[in-house]
Parts: structure tokens; sequence; C-alpha cells
């Protein structure tokens, strides 16, 4: 059973923050970016998610797209969430990935009950491809219409059990990515994000076991960070209902924003 979720939200003045060199920062815009919540396949496939088995499952990325969203309608927050479920496309897959050998690339196909590699096969490549350019080219739109100043977050779940992409599950309840490049987060705005989870009790880890964050190459400059949230923190991966715990992480969430719009301070002394 879904939880009702009232989340009491205060709106709070856009001030500058400072950090110990008396530099101000804060980002203008963020654009969330949702890659893996779908359960939907398209209608002329030949899957839907009650054909997926357990393994499959544990790949999706459960309410996403409601948990990282803005608890309230907000100018300076936008989102772009990807319609079809992973295993059909996963538009954060490289072209030419490395995963495409292990039958998890762009679409998804996986030998079962000792058959061919192929025999599960969740899209027609050729159309899953197109779709991947399609959301792509959309997202690169987006960043360039928000314009510099702009933060993507990159938003994701992890599983806390063994799946097809990570055999040994990690112990810590959030995971923060980054780039080595121009899109590195703000100097200021990266501790701060640790800071901000670890301050609410989750352990918390930085580039590790997940590392980097979805890039787009757009003629303006943005920064990127992936946050992946352990999947047991929100909701019962046998069931798949939220659980006791999918409020107060939203909330944290929120309240992250509000520290990287600059709604808020949070900056040690």
């Amino acid at each position: 059973m879904a939880l009702k979720m009232s989340i009491s939200y205060k709106p709070m003045e856009k001030i500058r923050v400072q950090d110990a060199e008396n530099r101000e920062w804060s980002y203008e815009k963020i654009l969330l970016h949702i890659p893996h919540s779908s359960m939907a396949f398209p209608s002329d496939s030949r899957y839907t998610f009650e054909d997926l088995d357990g393994e499959e499952r544990l790949l999706i990325d459960y309410y996403t797209d409601d948990l990282f969203s803005p608890a309230r309608p907000s100018a300076d927050i936008e989102r772009m969430t990807f319609p079809l479920c992973r295993l059909y496309c996963d538009v954060e897959r490289l072209i030419n990935d490395p995963l495409e050998k292990e039958g998890l690339g762009i679409s998804y196909h996986r030998s079962t009950s000792g058959q061919p590699l192929g025999d599960r096969m969740f899209g027609n490549l050729a159309e899953a491809f197109s779709c991947y350019v399609d959301f792509h080219a959309e997202m690169a739109k987006k960043i360039v219409s928000m314009g510099e100043g702009t933060l993507l977050v990159d938003c994701h779940s992890f599983s806390s059990r063994p799946t097809l992409l990570c055999s040994n599950p990690p112990d810590v309840d959030i995971c923060i990515g980054y780039n080595e490049d121009s899109t590195h987060p703000d100097a200021v705005a990266l501790p701060n994000i640790v800071r901000h989870f670890k301050s609410r009790g989750y352990k918390v880890g930085l580039n590790e076991p997940f590392s980097n964050s979805k890039t787009f190459d757009v003629p303006v400059k943005y920064h990127s960070v992936m946050i992946e949230v352990n999947k047991r923190l929100y909701m019962d991966e046998d069931t798949l209902a939220k659980s006791d715990g999918y409020c107060r992480l939203r909330q944290d969430i929120q309240e992250m924003y509000d520290m990287l719009l600059g709604r808020n301070a949070f900056l040690d002394p």
C-alpha cells in the first residue's frame, strides 16, 4: 500500500551563501535528470513489467520520479524523466558501451535457463537507439535553454541486494558521484551536499561505489552531480511499497535543493 504523503514546505528567501574565503556561490537553476524510474514498455513490445524476473525488477529506480521532484512548483527547478523502462532503452549508456557485451547496453538482452545470449531481447535495438537519441537531444536543448549556472542532478536509486549490475551492494545510504572535468560541481557545493546528508544521519559514499554523473554535450557551462539513494531507505523491495522512510528522505532531498539554490545557508563556521 502506498503511503499518503504530506510534506510541509515553507518558502525560503533566496540568499547568497559564502565560503570561508567570502566567495559567493549558489546555482541559478537545477535540472533533474531521472532516467530509470519507469516500468513502462512500448505498446508493441513483447514485454511488460509483469514479464520481468526478480533480478530484472531490481534494476528499476522505483519512485525516483516523485522522490526527487520538487514538493511545490518551482521556477528554478525543472525535471526531465525518461518515460520507458531502462531494460527497453537505457539512456545512461554510452554509444558502444562496454556493457553491451554483457547484454546491458542501450537495450538489454540476456540469456535465461541456459539459452544463448539474446533469448530475452527487451527492445529492438534500432528503435531503442532512436529513443535514446531523441531523449539526449531533448536534454541538451533543455540545458541550453536553462543556461549557465545550472546544476544537473542525475537522480538514481540502487538496490540493497545483489543485482545484474552490482554483485556486491554497498553498505551506504547515499552515494554522490561527480566527474573530474568542467562539469565538476562547485567546490563549495559538493562538500555541502555531503555534509547535508551526513548531518541527517545518512552514511554517504563519495564517488564510491558508484562514480561520475551524466553529462550532455552542449555549448554552455553547467555542472553535474549524481545522487544515488539506497532503496532500503524508502521502500520494501519485495512488495515495492513505499516505506515509512519515504517522506523523510523526500524532505531531506527538498532541503538539499534549498541549499544548492541559496535559499538557506549551510556552511560550517
